[in-house]
């Protein structure tokens, strides 16, 4: 199914998912942050200081994140 999300710091900027409806009311999409693979690791400005990895913040290293479905 595809939806929207609305990212930023006011929710302003739409963005289109596809989202794996789980039932009651929930779905999974792809971590909009990581972009699904974890690893926030290439986005840190000193990757050196995080031999073991860096998880995503907002997935915690899975890739993927539960939404609402309307």
């Amino acid at each position: 199914m595809r939806m929207s999300i609305w990212r930023g710091f006011s929710r302003e900027t739409e963005v289109p998912v596809d989202v794996k409806d789980l039932g009651c009311g929930a779905g999974e999409i792809v971590c909009p942050e990581c972009g699904g693979d974890g690893d926030w690791l290439k986005f840190h400005p000193e990757p050196e200081l995080h031999p073991e990895g860096f998880p995503c913040v907002e997935c915690k290293g899975t890739g993927w994140v539960l939404v609402s479905v309307g």
